[in-house]
């Protein structure tokens, strides 16, 4: 629920052409009536390549820096910062214990974008008034659709910033809809199509990869997993399919071994579009 007495910073972040496209981010402010301030456009900023998830999560870090720059405010004790993203919220609840372990889950699964995550921990804690994430996912509000198309002009026009800590690796094209989910690893062996590999702050890389269906003719779902730094992957092409071994870890999926290359489903691999950074 929104305090009538704080500040309120709206943000968003977009990517076009999501992951790897020019992307943007921007923030409005709404401030209590005693103040007697009219809404403020924060920011707007646009940038080379980045992600969906990395310009949501800059948003709100550009948001708080802000806060530390401007403040403080008479009469004002608290500052709202709200996104429509989900994995800002999800995020914002676990970044502490992911810090205490080294920016890792309790798995020992890395943590995307952490990078970000310090950041955002780090600006949040040099705040002088108390700055509270609220997940809002109302885009009937005329403030969150101004800063919608805000972030997303910037977006589809790019700009010269540079998110430094993005490394896109290779990326083409999963052939099953949605995003992937943590493959359900049981020390089995299955056949799969890499789409998206990056490498993690640990030297591990998340791999993102289609499931082939056991008859070889199409695919299952679309899955992530990790791979050790001594795992051989320069062979793992997003153009081909391999069957390969994982761990018994469902909590931190892990493809410990290679075992060969196979065909992958050429009836719907002619829909693939490689697509270049």
């Amino acid at each position: 629920m929104l305090d009538p007495h704080a500040i309120h910073i709206y943000t968003d972040g977009s990517c076009f052409r999501n992951p790897g496209g020019p992307s943007g981010c921007a923030a409005r402010a709404e401030f209590p009536e005693h103040l007697c301030r009219e809404e403020e456009l924060l920011f707007v900023l646009g940038y080379v390549a980045s992600t969906n998830n990395r310009m949501e999560l800059l948003a709100c870090i550009h948001s708080i820096r802000w806060v530390c720059e401007s403040g403080p405010w008479p009469n004002v004790a608290r500052v709202q910062i709200i996104s429509d993203s989900m994995y800002v919220k999800n995020g914002a609840t676990s970044a502490r214990g992911w810090k205490q372990h080294g920016g890792e889950n309790r798995h020992g699964e890395p943590m995307e974008n952490w990078d970000l995550w310090k950041e955002f921990l780090r600006v949040q804690a040099q705040a002088r008034i108390r700055v509270d994430l609220v997940w809002m996912h109302d885009k009937s509000s005329p403030i969150l659709l101004r800063v919608h198309h805000d972030a997303k002009a910037a977006a589809k026009r790019g700009g010269t910033n540079i998110d430094s800590g993005y490394e896109p690796g290779w990326i083409t094209r999963s052939m099953v809809k949605g995003a992937a989910t943590r493959y359900d690893a049981a020390g089995q062996v299955a056949m799969v199509r890499p789409y998206r590999k990056k490498k993690m702050k640990n030297g591990q890389w998340k791999i993102r990869f289609d499931v082939i269906s056991e008859d070889g003719q199409g695919y299952a779902e679309s899955c992530y997993a990790y791979a050790s730094p001594g795992l051989t992957l320069a062979e793992l092409h997003s153009q081909s399919g391999y069957r390969v071994r994982f761990n018994d870890n469902p909590k931190h999926p892990q493809i410990v071994e290679l075992l060969e290359k196979v065909e992958i489903p050429k009836r719907r691999e002619q829909n693939v579009q490689f697509r270049p950074l």
